[in-house]
């Protein structure tokens, strides 16, 4: 496939001095994919981002506005502050998470949609996403592919099953196949990468062609459908899948073949294994322990102590988080509004996932006081490694008596504003895996009944 929205060098020069005039927008990974498959010429015949009427026409019809079948309405969303000082007209730099010029895009539309805010247009492709995994894998990048008419979409793992159906699926076609895998987390994509290979080992090299797919495996009807709209653009004839193909096999679009489910019972012990390193046991996964409660509720003294018992318990590196000291050191420039304390405990969290998702242990002590900020950070954390959610539920009133920095009496008299518990709201938790109360045990106490709930899920060995 042809990268036909890369613009030549003379060109790309030109557009990255230029670039320097224009407003710019950090493209978030699932866009970055969008971008690479149109620069690409994967979503062809896009040559950028959906107007309004094309929007919409996709939403409510799956069709173009010319008539062209279409199921996924890809506009680029920004946030509001960028999209009310553009204009009709303007250009916009697209960039990677990094600050690299990917693109231009010339803003031919700007409009709202369920309380969005999109931009549509053409762009111009400088340079494609620079990826240092499965760099041989992504052959929608290069000019041609190898003429292969069907495709296998990896949505699990391969196991006995589906390797002697594939067998004899090659052997009824007389054709090679492509396997492919969408990769959308880099991590996650290595593991399962591995596990698929270890299961195509027991298929001979001419038989398949291995390659992979920026972004997430389709999860619906319309994915699929917008899936195989890029496969037949892509002049493949048929699918091999076991999602959900209504839409598919309703529009025509692609030939579609199932194959029988297996399961991890009855694999390769080369798979096993790699299944075994991908999905380890508790005690091997990297953990992250979140306290939240009030300010002088003792979180940070629990924490402490837990801190000094793990390391007596565990090999694992373990890493404290206080709230206090991350203020001091990580987030000095914050204040307490809310917007500050929700970068602050964003930080908070990408730090605690960098550190469980490597294996360690991460004990965060910042009073979390907003539900939604906590989940948001108990989402990223367990896709990789545990995450055990505290609440220190000290009540106010005991809390305001141990305040030996007097911010409570600071707060009460209007000296302190955004006080939690007094002027600003805390939101108790109800999704705690632990609950503890020091106002009638101490924080030794409060710490070993936190240490014979993490051994009873397993990521602490039983003595």
């Amino acid at each position: 496939m042809k990268s036909n929205l890369l613009v030549d060098t003379e060109r790309a020069a030109e557009l990255k001095v230029n670039s320097n005039d224009y407003a710019s927008h950090d493209l978030t990974r699932n866009q970055t994919h969008d971008l690479e498959l149109l620069i690409t010429g994967a979503h062809k015949p896009l040559t950028g981002y959906l107007n309004e009427s094309d929007h919409g026409s996709v939403v409510n019809s799956m069709h173009l506005t010319d008539g062209t079948l279409w199921a996924k309405p890809i506009s680029l969303a920004v946030d509001k502050k960028l999209f009310k000082s553009l204009n009709q007209g303007d250009r916009l730099a697209l960039r990677d998470q990094e600050g690299v010029l990917l693109a231009i895009l010339l803003i031919e539309d700007l409009f709202n949609f369920k309380d969005t805010h999109y931009l549509g247009g053409p762009i111009e492709g400088i340079e494609m996403p620079l990826h240092y995994d499965h760099q041989e894998l992504r052959s929608y990048q290069k000019e041609a592919n190898p003429k292969v008419d069907t495709v296998l979409t990896c949505t699990n793992l391969l196991h006995k099953v589906e390797i002697e159906a594939l067998k004899n699926h090659i052997k009824v076609h007389k054709s090679k196949i492509t396997i492919q895998l969408f990769v959308n987390d880099p991590i996650e994509s290595h593991s399962r990468l591995k596990c698929i290979k270890a299961a195509l080992s027991e298929l001979s090299n001419d038989q398949y062609v291995l390659s992979v797919l920026p972004g997430h495996t389709p999860i619906n009807a319309k994915e699929w459908l917008q899936y195989a709209i890029l496969l037949k653009g892509s002049e493949y004839s048929s699918l091999i899948s076991d999602g959900d193909m209504s839409l598919v096999k309703e529009h025509s679009v692609i030939n579609v073949f199932t194959l029988p489910k297996g399961s991890s019972e009855e694999t390769f012990g080369a798979v096993l294994e790699e299944i075994n390193s991908i999905n380890p046991p508790p005690k091997r996964k990297g953990l992250t322990i979140f306290f939240t409660g009030l300010s002088g509720s003792g979180k940070s003294t629990i924490a402490k102590i837990l801190q000094i018992k793990m390391l007596e318990l565990t090999k694992k590196r373990i890493t404290l988080l206080d709230g206090d000291v991350v203020r001091k050191n990580l987030c000095s420039e914050l204040g307490f509004s809310k917007d500050h304390r929700l970068i602050n405990l964003q930080r908070i969290g990408f730090v605690a996932n960098e550190i469980s998702k490597n294996g360690g242990i991460a004990i965060c002590a910042p009073i979390a006081p907003y539900d939604s900020i906590r989940k948001e950070i108990r989402q990223s954390i367990e896709p990789h490694a545990g995450f055990i959610l505290i609440h220190v539920a000290t009540p106010i009133d005991v809390c305001e008596v141990r305040d030996r920095k007097g911010l409570y009496a600071k707060a009460r008299s209007g000296e302190i504003k955004h006080f939690t518990g007094i002027s600003d709201p805390y939101e108790e938790p109800k999704d705690a895996e632990v609950i503890v109360q020091t106002n009638d045990q101490t924080a030794e106490e409060s710490c070993e009944f936190i240490l014979d709930h993490l051994k009873e899920l397993g990521f602490l060995e039983l003595s």
